[in-house]
């Protein structure tokens, strides 16, 4: 019987240490350094203009003119935007084109 009643508090005490254990807050917080440091993907995609005049579109930063019936290749980071520069008939100065993702690897996007 002793032996009983030693077995069943030494049980309920580790149990009660290994629950407050289980519920804490871990002790370092793991920080993604590989996440600051890795290379950016890039994509591959082309723009063609198949509106009726030309069009200026910003990269980026960088602007491009992009002529009528004219393909414009792209290797752009993820997350890149593309916006119309100038108005024309059918896009407003300032209009989103596309946001570069993998999705759009290998596409071409046609404007009109």
């Amino acid at each position: 019987m002793n032996i009983r009643l030693v077995t069943a508090i030494a049980t309920v005490t580790a149990g009660l240490f290994v629950s407050a254990s289980a519920y804490a807050a871990p002790s370092t917080i793991p920080a993604p350094v590989h996440a600051m440091f890795a290379k950016g993907k890039t994509v591959k995609l082309a723009v063609r203009n198949d509106s009726g005049s030309a069009m200026e579109l910003k990269v980026g930063e960088q602007t491009m003119s992009l002529e009528v019936g004219k393909t414009l290749a792209l290797q752009l980071p993820v997350g890149t935007r593309i916006l119309v520069n100038s108005s024309t008939a059918t896009h407003k100065a300032g209009d989103l084109v596309a946001e570069v993702s993998t999705d759009l690897s290998n596409m071409t996007i046609a404007l009109k």
